[in-house]
């Protein structure tokens, strides 16, 4: 049977004691960022992966946004750039990266955040 799935600020029990690790990155231009990613749905044969994501603060370039992803900012922001774009995002709002975005994603302060990513 399938239900619906409850998504906590906090994440799943015992989830935000867990330690910070090393994130992987596109091209990291500075800092390093540690933090936790917990899917709370994943349908690999739709590509399709939801849940919660901390991060402590970084900047890195993506030459190919690799999926399609939502977000909503639960703590902290983040400024997206490009060529012709510039927008920051902040706690309470959401927002879309397409697959392909070219460009700089710039955290200057710990964040947390529920995504959606579509491959």
């Amino acid at each position: 049977m399938t239900l619906p799935i409850r998504f906590s600020a906090t994440g799943p029990s015992g989830w935000p004691e867990t330690p910070d690790e090393k994130l992987e990155t596109a091209e990291l231009i500075s800092g390093q960022p540690m933090g936790a990613d917990h899917a709370y749905f994943t349908d690999a044969e739709k590509g399709i992966r939801s849940g919660i994501w901390r991060s402590t603060p970084y900047t890195e370039f993506y030459e190919d946004y690799p999926a399609t992803e939502f977000m909503y900012i639960l703590e902290g922001e983040v400024t997206l750039e490009s060529d012709v774009f510039s927008e920051t995002y902040r706690a309470g709002e959401a927002f879309l990266v397409p697959k392909g975005f070219r460009g700089t994603w710039k955290q200057e302060a710990p964040m947390l955040k529920y995504y959606i990513m579509i491959d």
